[in-house]
């Protein structure tokens, strides 16, 4: 964990949670089991799942088993220091019973001789590797991607080539990866959780946790990176199929949001106006990433974006004749493989679109580099279509962070994407968004989701020639559920508590020094929290929510009441 609070602040703080939650939890512990994942270097990140684990607690009574530990490789490729020491005195502040380095155990696991029985020791019991379990076992289908995935994200490369996949570091990879597969299966087996609480679902080191606990049918609740406290939820005896983690939470939000929020839109349409509103001076993430002066969009009619538009153009040589299609790079070794999507990679993605652009000259084609595009490519992925492209003068190459959001919106007619934020963040403005994937909101009615390649290019088509005959290719149905959906992930899924500090907070000593105060001082009786999550928890819903949407007679007396649109 890297924490950039004084040795002292962190210690005051640990003498309050102490207190709190031996003060705060049920006396006897009972013999249930909780797994809460704590191997991200953010101190901010594990707060959140030791908070939301203590809150499921309080529900029923269990013990803590909490998992940490890194390698040579994650550490080199994103953390800035890991200290597993001060993970460790921070779960056990929390109320843990034991903390396991999965990370120093499957270090032990290859190199243990092979054939031989593997023992190790977790919950107070003798756990053994590779003993049956009551559901199937991973496949090695699974199990390579999950390795693929995790070797392009440390590499910091879109694919994989022969030479990556035949080198020593993907087969150190791939003996990790069955390493980590076979320990988290054995504590689902051993120790039965009731629950895994993690803050990632991708990769080696946390998508194999998770996807241990689905075929375990293990409730898994995934905490976000934003705002105050939001998490998602996947309670096995809610999935339909045989789904990937993330197509099955894409498939049980479209219904719960169709449900709950679509179907509260006469109570809810004034306040979803006024986080739109807010949304465009950037109050809150997403707003693709960026930050400052230039992810605010101060555009307030059609006629102001008429005129930045007819002058943005100009400065970047775009035909004013032709609509405007902007491609949204992504991050681009991000997470592969996770969800369902019509092509093999994001790069493909990329590049069959750029393709398909260059003979499509009746329109501009914007293409913009994700703005941390430097933390997910190190081949030049992106420069290096720029290149080729070079010739065709309907294509422009940009970095996204030359082009303020100002810019952006008015430029964009059409965008494309394949899982991006700006797939719910654009429609809300009336800008159509076709996407090559399903994000986590894709079955919430915001964006045209295609399934196939086929329905891809029908689709690109299609629209490109309604805009060039001056007509909408987006529904208002559309617009409305997209202000909606901003309003509930920033307002109704994100629950604020005295525990859990707004993700913004800075510097850390700060933070301690918030934490600390709120402990001591704030009585936990009602806390939004733990209201929270004893109704996750009980009616088995797909988030994490400030009040219950299902109560309509109750929820118009908590949402804004606005007579009219704020802008």
């Amino acid at each position: 964990m890297k924490l950039d609070a004084d040795a002292r602040s962190f210690d005051l703080f640990l003498m309050s949670a102490s207190a709190y939650w031996r003060n705060n939890l049920p006396a006897a512990p009972g013999s249930k089991w909780i797994i809460v994942e704590a191997m991200h270097h953010e101190f901010r990140v594990i707060l959140r799942t030791l908070t939301l684990a203590n809150a499921v607690r309080r529900i029923t009574p269990a013990r803590l088993l909490v998992v940490t530990g890194t390698d040579a490789d994650w550490h080199d490729a994103l953390w800035d220091e890991f200290d597993a020491g001060r993970i460790r005195r921070l779960a056990e502040a929390f109320g843990a019973s034991e903390v396991l380095d999965v990370h120093d155990l499957a270090d032990r696991v290859v190199a243990a001789p092979a054939g031989e029985p593997f023992t190790f020791s977790a919950g107070g019991r003798a756990c053994r590797l590779g003993a049956p379990a009551p559901w199937p076992p991973i496949t090695p289908g699974v199990l390579d991607a999950y390795v693929d995935a995790t070797a392009c994200r440390l590499d910091l490369v879109p694919r994989l080539d022969g030479e990556r996949r035949g080198g020593a570091r993907y087969r150190r990879r791939r003996a990790r990866a069955a390493a980590f597969a076979g320990i988290y299966d054995t504590l689902c087996r051993e120790l039965a959780p009731i629950a895994l609480v993690t803050s990632h679902v991708d990769y080696d080191q946390w998508g194999l946790a998770v996807e241990a606990a689905v075929r375990a049918r293990v409730p898994v609740l995934h905490v976000q990176s934003t705002g105050s406290l939001k998490a998602y939820a996947h309670f096995p005896e809610n999935a339909a199929g045989e789904m990937s983690y993330r197509a099955e939470l894409t498939r049980q939000i479209g219904a719960y949001f169709d449900d709950h929020v679509w179907a509260g839109r006469d109570i809810l349409g004034p306040s979803a106006e006024l986080v739109a509103w807010r949304s465009r001076g950037n109050l809150g993430r997403p707003s693709w990433w960026r930050g400052g002066a230039e992810a605010a969009c101060e555009l307030r009619s059609s006629a102001e974006r008429r005129q930045f538009r007819e002058y943005t153009m100009e400065r970047h040589g775009l035909d004013p004749a032709r609509p405007v299609v902007t491609v949204y790079n992504h991050a681009i070794s991000d997470a592969l493989g996770t969800n369902r999507e019509c092509f093999g990679s994001l790069a493909e993605w990329v590049e069959e679109t750029a393709r398909y652009a260059a003979s499509m000259t009746g329109a501009n084609w914007l293409f913009l580099d994700h703005p941390n595009q430097f933390r997910y490519d190190s081949t030049g992925h992106f420069e290096s279509l720029a290149e080729e492209y070079a010739g065709h003068r309907h294509l422009r190459f940009l970095a996204s962070t030359d082009l303020t959001k100002n810019a952006q919106w008015s430029l964009t007619d059409l965008a494309i994407t394949v899982r991006g934020s700006v797939s719910n963040e654009l429609p809300a403005f009336g800008t159509p968004v076709i996407q090559a994937g399903w994000s986590e909101w894709s079955a919430c009615g915001l964006s045209t989701v295609v399934l196939d390649r086929d329905a891809y290019w029908k689709a690109l088509g299609a629209s490109i020639e309604a805009l060039t005959r001056g007509e909408e290719v987006i529904a208002p149905e559309q617009v409305e559920r997209a202000r909606l959906w901003l309003w509930f992930y920033r307002s109704a899924a994100d629950v604020p508590s005295p525990l859990v500090p707004a993700w913004d907070i800075r510097p850390e000593d700060d933070l301690m020094r918030a934490l600390d105060i709120n402990l001591r001082a704030v009585e936990s009786d009602g806390d939004p929290v733990f209201a929270a999550a004893l109704r996750m928890w009980s009616e088995r819903e797909p988030f994490l929510t400030r009040f219950d949407l299902k109560a309509r007679d109750a929820l118009a007396g908590l949402v804004t009441r606005t007579r009219e649109r704020p802008w």
